[in-house]
């Protein structure tokens, strides 16, 4: 093969292809663009080396590339250019014990859990009987096995019921893993009772293990009750630091070394999950046999397939090994453990047990799954173990995208049924009419099956429609006598004044429609020739047909003739747009200064507390502080090191933050000419790509590459402080916070505009969601009332939204217009007039009230409309000057 056609030469030319498509960007506009720098970006496409994965993709987003496609290229090239995963015969011990528990033989590889150790030590020295309690994956029998049985002295013994129901008593200490098996696999009552019995009045130490979602049967036995009262421990999720020794002491102990940037991904995909230990675990076992000579690198580790992909590898054995009618009661539980995102991706749901039949086949296939790791049993609830296999898994979303509508029948059988059981059955919560024929369709559909609580369900809804259809039938047949006579009288009647009526108003609003329509083309096509011809044009059709499309062509006539005007002091910046005392002249003439030189893309401009106007510029890497306050501009400070991004306080000028090598710093920034750095905001697991300040410059919000928003308290520059997180799951383009803190919006490459309520940090809560534009959401902006929203596209559009119902946003109007390098949005004199900042360092003004903009058009006519040209564009209809 020749060496341009090895697959790592074939992706860089096939990523510099992309570009050019793409128009031929710079890399360094790329690099605006991608948020990386324009050298990274051009060793991606220089063929080298395989560049990350994140670069990969960010580069691809950068060009509009399809990002899935990208990914499975990308995987693709990474299994033959990264090194085998096939382990050698003489690799030793490897460092991680995979989907497998640890062991006892695997003591000296366990880490993570010395703090629980010498609890569960205190507690065994003090109490004959202890239970370990934890979720399925939570890593219960490597405790157990690799990390209590080598701390003690003396004979032990460790048993599963499954082994034997005539537990050895003679040991110093037994060890029973595994413990639910005492519920699962004994049906007779006597025999589990005669088991539990003798462990709790064995002469040894006695330690069990139990999964969490057996806790319920645990009390059913009194005298197992009493035992547990003090000698329970509660195994939860690790920790950071915990999961920091889980994967960097086996490594060591190995000889080898772990990069930092894999040791922060891992513990981002790992933390807060209560299951995804043994995941984890052989994640890493694939990546440790990727190694790059010693080093365990976040490329090994994403050829691996991560986490997410060894979830997908793991579901697909455990359900190819089911029995075929096992087959299907699992399909049925993992669709009802999936909430389908409705414009979003589908996320995982926790699962009422109470929801799923109870036969003895769907307790064989939660345990199946649940000892594969799939799924995590609580005591009343069942729900997926990572929401990585919903993404990663084909079957499943193959099966969710079957017949989505008919799982939202499905969800909203199951949440009307429970509710209908909570109401005590009441007749009055049952389905009804088209819901009912709905739910019931679904239900006779192959492969559809339903709980005992649904059958009941909709049992009970059909036996009341049938009762209420037959006294309706007897209402009617009295009244269909009386009233036959008149029926037909009135339908005689009636008829041909309604068709005829009918008719004529269809006619005339599908001619108004069609001449409004044809008007409205002809203003757009003399904008150029002739403005106030083509503004007249506009009213006229709006005149014809009042409708939204008629009303943002005049809305977009107007800004067509606003011209770009020079930035001045704080109004460039979002948050400052919505102070109307800092509102744009907006007199129309054109740019009279600029800022630094024309390469520079200006990212923001604040006015500090002496009346200085400063604003910040970027290129290549390079940023820079300038002073605008006069007309002849002066660079006050530039950053030695290389930064990605640059903003200013809007306020009061008082802090800046940038980005530097995947770091946000916070900068004092008292004097202009030397800004010092005050704090760094850390616990960022991954690049930041984009972040703005709140109106009053107290708060950061952050964003980074897997969607991630943050929102920092920054009032104490030094003392920087994380005040929520927000995982869209979202390549999220723009934020903003409204005044009052409480409002956060976000928006997404694919024009999504998301609204959260933030007042309570520990939880932001979706409000609403919807596809605002075409392209990315380049800026979003909130008016200081809190009741409109400005939003930018990169698709030409600006649009306006009533938020005063923050559940229900109200469009006001959506203007086209040239939207390219608008880094940030607001508001100028009023809640109507909406002001971009762009990267040029210019503002433009958007007028969004119908009537003023009308007035303004009106106001710049110098020659009305002629009767000939009335003829020639608007038609057979009376003349009327639309300016009056």
């Amino acid at each position: 093969m020749d060496v341009g056609d090895s697959p790592l030469l074939k992706f860089a030319a096939d990523l510099r292809s992309l570009r050019d498509k793409a128009g031929g960007h710079s890399y360094r506009q790329l690099g605006a663009r991608a948020h990386y720098s324009a050298t990274t970006l051009s060793d991606a496409a220089g063929g080298r080396r395989l560049p990350t994965l994140a670069v990969t993709l960010a580069y691809v987003r950068a060009c509009e590339g399809d990002v899935a496609e990208w990914e499975d290229r990308w995987r693709q090239v990474a299994a033959e250019v990264l090194p085998s995963p096939d382990p050698d015969a003489d690799e030793g011990h490897p460092p991680y014990a995979g989907l497998a528990a640890y062991g006892t033989e695997d003591a000296e590889w366990f880490f993570g859990r010395d703090h629980l150790l010498d609890d569960l030590e205190q507690r065994i020295a003090h109490r004959r009987f202890v239970a370990v309690f934890g979720a399925s994956g939570a890593g219960k029998s490597s405790l157990l096995l690799a990390g209590l049985v080598p701390r003690v002295t003396g004979r032990v013994v460790v048993t599963t019921p499954s082994e034997t129901a005539d537990p050895d008593l003679t040991a110093d200490l037994l060890i029973v893993d595994q413990f639910e098996e005492v519920f699962t696999l004994w049906p007779d009552a006597d025999q589990r009772t005669a088991y539990i019995d003798a462990l709790l009045t064995a002469r040894c130490k006695v330690v069990v293990g139990v999964r969490a979602d057996f806790y319920g049967h645990c009390a059913q036995h009194p005298a197992l009750v009493e035992a547990l009262t003090d000698g329970q421990l509660l195994l939860g999720p690790m920790g950071a630091e915990e999961l920091r020794q889980v994967i960097m002491q086996p490594a060591v102990k190995a000889s080898c070394t772990v990069e930092t940037a894999l040791v922060s991904q891992l513990i981002a995909d790992a933390t807060g999950q209560a299951g995804v230990l043994p995941l984890m675990s052989h994640a890493l076992l694939e990546t440790w046999r990727r190694r790059r000579g010693t080093t365990l690198t976040l490329a090994g580790y994403e050829a691996a397939g991560g986490i997410q992909h060894a979830i997908a590898q793991t579901a697909e054995r455990t359900y190819t090994s089911l029995e075929r009618h096992q087959r299907a009661l699992a399909r049925q539980v993992f669709l009802r453990l999936t909430a389908l995102g409705d414009g979003t991706e589908d996320t995982k749901r926790r699962l009422p047990r109470a929801e799923l039949d109870h036969d003895v086949d769907v307790d064989v296939v939660l345990d199946r799954l649940a000892h594969a790791r799939l799924l995590t049993l609580d005591r009343d609830s069942v729900e997926i173990a990572h929401e990585a296999l919903i993404r990663s898994w084909p079957r499943l979303r193959g099966w969710l995208a079957e017949d989505r509508d008919g799982l939202r029948t499905m969800r909203r059988l199951t949440e009307a049924a429970a509710t209908w059981e909570s109401l005590g059955r009441d007749p009055d919560a049952l389905y009804r009419g088209t819901r009912l024929d709905t739910a019931v369709e679904w239900t006779q559909r192959d492969g559809v099956r339903t709980s005992a609580q649904e059958r009941d369900f909709l049992a009970e809804s059909l036996q009341a429609r049938d009762r209420e259809r037959l006294l309706a039938l007897r209402h009617t047949r009295r009244l269909r006598q009386l009233v036959a006579l008149l029926a037909v009288l009135l339908l005689l009647a009636g008829t041909a004044v309604v068709i005829a009526i009918g008719a004529q108003k269809e006619a005339a609003a599908g001619w108004k429609s069609s001449a409004a329509w044809y008007v409205a083309n002809q203003s757009q096509s003399l904008r150029s020739s002739d403005a106030q011809l083509a503004d007249q044009l506009a009213i006229a059709a709006h005149h014809l047909n009042p409708s939204d499309e008629t009303r943002d062509g005049v809305l977009t006539a107007r800004a067509a003739s606003e011209l770009d005007v020079a930035a001045r002091a704080a109004f460039a910046s979002a948050q400052a747009l919505s102070d109307p005392d800092l509102a744009p002249d907006t007199s129309r003439r054109p740019p009279t200064h600029a800022l630094g030189p024309a390469d520079e893309t200006v990212t923001s401009i604040a006015l500090n507390a002496r009346g200085q106007a400063f604003a910040t510029t970027l290129v290549d890497e390079q940023a820079k502080v300038w002073d605008v306050t006069d007309l002849t501009s002066e660079v006050v400070h530039t950053f030695t090191p290389p930064v990605g991004r640059i903003a200013l306080d809007p306020a009061r000028a008082r802090t800046l933050v940038t980005v530097s090598d995947d770091e946000v710093t916070v900068w004092d920034w008292a004097d202009p000419a030397k800004p010092v750095e005050a704090a760094r905001l850390t616990d960022q697991p991954r690049p930041v790509v984009g972040f703005v300040y709140s109106p009053d410059g107290e708060v950061v919000v952050t964003h980074d590459v897997m969607g991630v928003v943050r929102l920092w308290d920054v009032s104490e520059p030094k003392l920087p402080t994380l005040l929520t997180e927000l995982d869209t799951a979202r390549d999220i383009t723009a934020a903003a916070l409204s005044h009052d803190r409480r409002t956060l919006a976000l928006g997404t490459a694919k024009g999504e505009v998301r609204l959260y309520d933030v007042t309570d940090r520990s939880k932001p809560a979706e409000l609403w969601s919807r596809k605002a534009h075409r392209g990315a959401v380049q800026a979003l902006g909130f008016h200081r009332s809190g009741d409109a929203l400005a939003t930018v596209g990169t698709q030409d559009k600006v649009a306006l939204w009533d938020v005063s119902d923050l559940r229900e946003p109200v469009e006001r109007g959506r203007i086209n217009g040239l939207t390219e390098g608008v880094y940030a949005v607001g508001f100028g004199a009023g809640a109507t007039n909406v002001v971009t900042s762009k990267a040029n360092g210019t503002t433009r003004s958007w007028e969004f009230d119908f009537d003023t903009a009308v007035t303004e058009m009106c106001a710049e006519v110098t020659t009305h409309i002629s009767r000939e040209e009335w003829q020639q564009y608007v038609g057979a209809l009376p003349y009327e000057r639309p300016c009056g």
